[in-house]
């Protein structure tokens, strides 16, 4: 139960951002900005730990039905896993789909896919950290069919593991036949853009077909603008993912009436009432005057945060592979550290000069998690020489100016 294909994928994901980073060297083009690439990662970061914390309660909800109330037992054979394979696709399309036409789910579990303004495999990671408290409950009819657990879990993984590398800009259109069965990068591009023509089209995890059946598919032709119609403005992965339910329950007060409360709900996002202007429609995009989200501070201080953030990864991948050996109040205590850093980290790089103090309580705080991890006189050693270290870079950088 507890092999997770995804996350035992994370190498395999970093080594591919790499390989697009040097193809943005060789061809000399702007695929990466450091501030949206790190906070894509940090919404990565957000929806594992999360899921780590509550995703085992997903998997019991699957277990339960598949124990006391599947119909039949289906067996572990090839011809099982190709069925299984193709009964995940079809019920990932249609999640997707949802997620997109349904506002709450659309502000919960899925917005903040959508968030960067850019288009490489770093958007890939960007998902929402409640997304798949909501996703299981579109897989419940595979577990009254009789599909198992643990088959599920492997094949649901590898869908995910596909949808990996079709988040890029590197690939141009593949052969014909491939594109007309298979999600593509060009597929998926067209589902990230904000471009009228482009929203909602090309739900599609693995194979296009399920578009095509069942007339939601878009072939890209113009360059899409990426990007949600309302812009997120943050780089604080934690406020990215809070931001839209803040937005979706303002929305819910000033909607006047109990029916019209719950079309706010369920009815596709942009629904209003005809007396609040009815239902608003995405405008066009104008490219000549569109710019994208671009806050940054200064060199000395994108170099300490990219440090920071790489340090956040390797205790994140720790939490992730051990998380399971730990009492609660353990795990609750590691995941709070790590959404607080990625929290803190995107505030610095939108350069909030008042948030600066809270920095050296964090680094306070990295220590004395050192000691708790570690135990014994090392540990103090260590966490002192943390502490002098990156108290005085953070300080060093906190008073230079480009």
């Amino acid at each position: 139960m507890d092999f997770n294909p995804v996350i035992l994928s994370i190498p395999l994901y970093f080594t591919l951002i790499g390989f697009e980073l040097i193809y943005q060297l060789v061809k000399k083009v702007k695929v990466y900005r450091t501030n949206d690439a790190i906070s894509n990662i940090s919404c990565g970061i957000s929806s594992q730990v999360t899921n780590a914390l509550w995703g085992v309660l997903s998997i019991a909800m699957y277990q339960y039905v598949y124990e006391h109330w599947s119909f039949t037992t289906i067996p572990n054979a090839w011809w099982s896993y190709i069925l299984l394979f193709l009964l995940v696709d079809l019920m990932y399309y249609w999640f997707h789909r949802s997620s997109h036409e349904i506002n709450f789910l659309w502000n919960t579990a899925h917005v903040v896919h959508h968030q960067s303004e850019d288009y490489n495999l770093s958007v890939a990671l960007r998902q929402a950290s409640f997304g798949g408290a909501f996703a299981m409950v579109f897989y419940l009819p595979l577990a009254l069919m009789g599909f198992n657990t643990y088959a599920f879990l492997i094949v649901k993984g590898l869908n995910l593991i596909y949808q990996f590398w079709i988040h890029t800009e590197a690939i141009d259109k593949l052969p014909r036949w491939f594109e007309y069965v298979f999600n593509t990068p060009s597929h998926h591009r067209v589902h990230h853009g904000r471009n009228p023509k482009y929203i909602d089209k090309n739900h599609a995890g693995t194979l296009m077909i399920w578009d095509r059946m069942f007339g939601s598919f878009q072939a890209e032709e113009e360059k899409p603008t990426y990007g949600v119609t309302k812009p997120t403005n943050t780089w604080n992965p934690v406020w990215a993912n809070v931001l839209p339910i803040v937005d979706m329950t303002n929305q819910f007060k000033a909607t006047p009436g109990f029916w019209n409360k719950l079309k706010v709900l369920f009815y596709k996002p942009g629904w209003q009432p005809v007396e609040l202007g009815g239902y608003q429609m995405a405008p066009e995009v104008n490219k000549k005057t569109y710019q994208k989200f671009d806050v940054h501070p200064h060199i000395p201080m994108i170099r300490y945060v990219f440090m920071q953030f790489i340090l956040a990864i390797g205790f994140t991948s720790l939490f992730l592979f051990t998380h399971s050996n730990y009492a609660l109040t353990v795990k609750l205590t590691m995941a709070g550290f790590i959404m607080w850093s990625i929290a803190q980290l995107g505030i610095l790089m939108e350069n909030r000069k008042s948030w600066i103090p809270i920095e050296y309580v964090r680094l306070i705080a990295s220590g004395v998690l050192i000691v708790f991890m570690i135990g014994g006189t090392l540990s103090y050693g260590i966490a002192g020489a943390f502490l002098l270290l990156f108290g005085f870079w953070f300080y060093s950088a906190s008073r230079r100016t480009e």
